[in-house]
């Protein structure tokens, strides 16, 4: 029990010290440049949501992908991403290149971050808005993928939207028990109304006490309308270079991302 606090404390450290970040950072404000993939769509009362987008000449799918964390990823309006260390985000080249087009949000820009509000309905039309403006940009399937915190957010948006609107979802290293500073689930989002296929993806060796791949069956069991669900399960990496609730350990797929993101990758295109 006191090591599974000692780590639970040591990913609220490192959150909290993410959050100070958040923070200082703020939402980017510069312009965003021709050709950079960015966009900043508008919402309400002038506000924006940042996304970056990329895409090869014919996707055979796009994935908006949603972060770990705070949500924060700072990006700048020539694309370059400030924080990119997460899973999802590091390999966004990668999925590229297996055919994919990804598009990529932030925090929106009257935010300083994403926890707590994942969950909530609002953030669910922000999710309708960025589905709506990648399906301006390509005729390909739609799926949300979501990793560690993010993972919420992508249940709750494939919850929300209808089937016409997305095609699937991805959860890895779902948040499937609520810590101190993380405190939504993937079983806050309304796995019941989920009626497009979902892939479960979780490490074997991951260790951080939110994200139990134990859990993962819980979570299959959860998702009734549904009408395919698997489990993936992946195996070896590179020894720890974060705790075990960031994304360089085994929660993160660290030294295993190529063979991660085949894995997904195949299972999406393997969808009729």
């Amino acid at each position: 029990m006191a090591r599974h606090l000692r780590r639970l404390s040591a990913w609220s450290l490192a959150l909290g010290i993410a959050c100070g970040a958040a923070a200082a950072f703020g939402a980017p404000r510069d312009t965003p440049t021709p050709d950079s993939g960015v966009t900043d769509l508008p919402l309400s009362d002038g506000d924006v949501q940042r996304v970056l987008y990329l895409s090869p000449a014919q996707p055979v799918a796009a994935l908006v992908m949603f972060t770990g964390g705070d949500g924060v990823l700072s990006i700048q309006g020539n694309g370059a991403i400030r924080r990119d260390g997460n899973f999802l985000i590091r390999t966004r080249q990668d999925w590229v290149k297996r055919g994919f087009a990804v598009a990529i949000p932030d925090v929106p820009s009257d935010r300083s971050n994403l926890l707590g509000y994942r969950l909530r309905s609002s953030y669910g039309e922000i999710i309708r808005r960025i589905v709506a403006f990648v399906r301006s940009r390509t005729s390909a399937p739609i799926w949300l993928v979501g990793t560690s915190a993010g993972s919420p957010a992508a249940a709750a948006g494939a919850a929300r939207l209808t089937h016409a609107e997305v095609a699937g979802a991805v959860l890895t290293s779902s948040v499937s028990r609520p810590a101190r500073i993380v405190s939504e689930t993937v079983f806050g989002a309304d796995l019941d109304r989920i009626d497009v296929p979902v892939l479960i993806v979780s490490h074997r060796g991951d260790r951080c006490g939110s994200t139990p791949p134990s859990d993962d069956e819980r979570i299959r069991s959860a998702l009734t309308k549904s009408p395919k669900v698997e489990i993936v399960l992946i195996d070896g990496g590179l020894p720890p270079k974060s705790n075990e609730c960031e994304a360089f350990s085994e929660h993160g797929y660290y030294g295993v991302e190529t063979e991660t993101v085949d894995r997904i990758a195949a299972w999406i295109k393997a969808q009729p």
